[in-house]
């Protein structure tokens, strides 16, 4: 029989629980818990529910994974994994289950069938996909990627109905849906978009986790007005803003803000607009805080410049927003995100009157949406050109890229 850890009930007992005050802390919460900092610090979805922490706390499972274990470290505030009752098993032991684990794994029991994943690590092995279509999506074009990822949406929900009807399950999906949705407005099929922002908003709902849902919400929201539904989604914006507790980081609320004050502008309100710039500039100057899953970068001030930009050539303040736009360059790294970018800098400054830096830097924008099938940089671009006289000597070199996009490509 297993030894039971009663030191580690001891530490999760010390602490409260966050959702019923005075109570201690349960298993669950401390799953959620550890699985947040494994996030932060690795990158990776942690993959911990209850019955793991159960496993810890009977002393079925005498030494967790070091990522497990330093997460612990960490939420129950101890020094040692010695204080949590973990005990490192003599290094002939570890030999001995590491050799026969590679056996099993490799060459199979008996009859060469491979050992069957854990719920647990299920969840973990189908969201490390998610974060590699992320990286991918920065030099994929979507229309290339999206078949990949749409397939591996589908696979996560069917394992998801039938063996892992988890927070961390719900979560996962939540986070293929919201991947799927983006992709497809790159592909500039915003029906599908629509519907998959709705299904990545459920399914952080289910997950039982506010700051993810509020991501979903707002980016669904922040979809739609750059799709030209403003009332709509604002009224996205303000919900997610709401949904967005105390406990939320200065990230999330600079974005929030930022975002909001897009939507301000482009319903014509000035007044909201100005307020939301201001908010997003004060918290971003003070966020000290890590940033919380799905924020997981700080949203530094070269980031909201390019909100701030957006929401002042909506506004009409066409001198302030080509500083911002000179301000946000160091945060437009990625491909697609810098050529958005560059288009409704080439508005601003067609309507400056620097038309041909305008449609220099639409034309760019365009090699970049062509490289990576990006239909909402090229109809953007189509937009841009639409707005400026038919008959321009300095739109030339962009009417001859403009008209490639229908020819034939050899090879």
């Amino acid at each position: 029989m297993p030894q039971r850890n009663e030191s580690l009930t001891a530490a999760r007992t010390r602490i409260e629980s966050p959702g019923t005050p005075g109570q201690p802390l349960t298993r669950q919460e401390l799953a959620e818990a550890v699985n947040d900092h494994v996030f932060r610090a690795t990158g990776t979805p942690g993959a911990t529910d209850a019955r793991h922490i159960g496993r810890w706390e009977r002393g079925v499972t005498t030494w967790p994974a070091a990522r497990h274990r330093a997460a612990l470290r960490a939420v129950l505030n101890v020094a040692t994994d010695a204080e949590l009752g973990f005990h490192r098993p003599s290094r002939t032991t570890v030999d001995d289950v590491d050799r026969k684990t590679f056996l099993k794994t490799t060459l199979g029991v008996g009859a060469g069938v491979l050992l069957a994943p854990s719920d647990a690590n299920l969840t973990e092995i189908l969201s490390g996909p998610t974060a590699h279509y992320r990286q991918m999506e920065s030099a994929v074009a979507s229309d290339q990627l999206s078949p990949a990822v749409d397939a591996h949406l589908n696979l996560a929900v069917g394992i998801v109905r039938d063996r892992l009807r988890t927070s961390d399950g719900f979560r996962m999906l939540s986070e293929v849906a919201g991947l799927t949705a983006w992709l497809a407005a790159d592909r500039g099929d915003n029906a599908t978009a629509r519907r998959r922002y709705v299904e990545a908003i459920g399914y952080a709902k289910r997950a039982h986790h506010p700051l993810l849902a509020a991501y979903m919400t707002a980016s669904l929201g922040h979809f739609a007005v750059e799709t030209g539904d403003s009332n709509q989604g604002l009224a996205l914006l303000l919900r997610a803003s709401q949904q967005l507790d105390v406990s939320a980081p200065d990230t999330a609320r600079a974005w929030m803000a930022s975002l909001l004050a897009v939507a301000y502008a482009s319903t014509g309100d000035r007044k909201q607009t100005l307020a939301e710039l201001r908010r997003a500039e004060s918290l971003v100057a003070r966020q000290v805080d890590e940033p919380q899953w799905p924020w997981v970068f700080p949203f530094s001030s070269a980031k909201a410049a390019r909100y701030r930009a957006s929401a002042l050539s909506r506004l009409g303040d066409l001198r302030a927003a080509r500083t911002a736009y000179a301000a946000a360059g160091p945060a437009l790294t990625a491909a697609k995100p810098r050529a958005l970018a560059q288009v409704e800098h080439a508005r601003v400054l067609a309507s400056t009157g620097d038309v041909a830096r305008g449609c220099s830097l639409a034309t760019e924008a365009l090699a970049v949406g062509r490289t990576y099938g990006s239909e909402r940089i090229t109809s953007r671009v189509r937009e841009f050109r639409a707005s400026i006289a038919v008959r321009t000597a300095e739109a030339q070199h962009l009417d001859e890229a403009l008209a490639a996009l229908y020819e034939r490509e050899d090879g």
